[in-house]
């Protein structure tokens, strides 16, 4: 088989290689993608470092996948499929968006009757942010901050796990108090359309840490969401206070997307943003915005809230992807 699988953001590529389906996933590497010019160009500088001989690929995309020629949302790659497979003189390409393959990089914790034992979340490096009871016969909600804001569901069919994708970090910021439509209000003047992620995301951090400054009268220090996140560690009452409204708002997202989606077998909040931030989740309003649902606040509440550690999760179901017969028909072949 020899697959290169990779899970591409908006600032990183995650690279592997997988031998055959019963492989264990080597040769992990992170690239920036700001240090190439393409995808191509990437590819070809981790299989000449690692010596590799690859004869078929399955990427992961931060964006819409459907299309022959696929476009990044929040970073300058773009390529054709079938350019990309010739280049690479591959065997067939499969591309699906980031958080499909990161849904099914849980294929196995699902297998598991008793996924929320503490053992076995161990095993999958995920947490319980909240507890609560677990519906058979629902979808599940993968989401998360990153460079922008995924947002994916999976339905179970025969009890196998079948991503839904889509873009649902774009659509409008909802805010659910004065001060998050104040922060909308101060939002429009910058920018032409507040999509959510435009508050969840790395850029959204800085994007309310300097609303948060404009609103305290306070010079701007920080500006980028690795710095921000450091200083709400160390005590930065204005950081502190950005991280605590960006999970404030993301509650909010998780409970309309619940309602949505219909997940209440369980949610699972994935990518590096929210790891970093793991503390603030109890040290902030982040269950309260969960209950904040009217009539459905026990339909909402009562879901249990998974935060996943692991950094390789994308490219496992990267592989994942290329082997399930739901994604045969959108592979690209010579």
């Amino acid at each position: 088989m020899k697959l290169l699988v990779a899970d591409i953001g908006g600032t990183n590529a995650r690279f592997g290689y997988q031998e055959n389906n019963k492989s264990e996933i080597k040769h992990i590497e992170f690239l920036n993608c700001i240090d190439f010019s393409n995808i191509g160009n990437a590819m070809a500088h981790y299989v000449s470092k690692n010596r590799l001989n690859i004869e078929n690929l399955s990427l992961s995309i931060a964006g819409p996948c459907g299309d022959n020629f696929v476009k990044f949302t929040n970073n300058h790659w773009s390529f054709d499929k079938r350019d990309l497979l010739n280049e690479t003189n591959c065997n067939s390409l499969l591309a699906i968006n980031d958080f499909a393959a990161q849904g099914l990089g849980f294929t196995n914790l699902f297998s598991s009757s008793n996924f929320l034992d503490k053992k076995i979340l161990d095993q999958h490096e995920l947490t319980l942010l909240n507890h609560g009871k677990s519906l058979d016969g629902t979808n599940v909600l993968i989401t998360g901050p990153g460079t922008g804001l995924g947002v994916g569901t999976l339905v179970f069919i025969d009890n196998i796990p079948l991503p839904i994708q889509g873009e649902g970090g774009n659509v409008h910021f909802s805010p659910a108090t004065n001060e998050e439509i104040n922060l909308l209000e101060w939002l429009s003047k910058k920018v032409d359309y507040v999509s959510t992620e435009e508050v969840l995301s790395g850029r959204g951090l800085v994007n309310i840490y300097n609303y948060l400054c404009f609103k305290e009268n306070h010079t701007s220090e920080m500006s980028s969401a690795d710095q921000i996140g450091l200083a709400a560690k160390d005590g930065n009452i204005l950081a502190r206070n950005a991280a605590r409204l960006m999970v404030e708002i993301f509650a909010t997202s998780i409970a309309n997307n619940i309602l949505v989606t219909g997940s209440q077998k369980c949610v699972i909040i994935c990518g590096g943003i929210s790891a970093k931030l793991s503390e603030v989740f109890n040290d902030s309003m982040f269950h309260d915005r969960l209950r904040n649902k009217g009539k459905y606040k026990n339909y909402v509440s009562d879901v249990p809230i998974l935060l996943s550690f692991d950094e390789n999760n994308g490219l496992k179901g990267s592989a994942e992807a290329f082997y399930s017969p739901f994604f045969q028909r959108q592979k690209v072949s010579i």
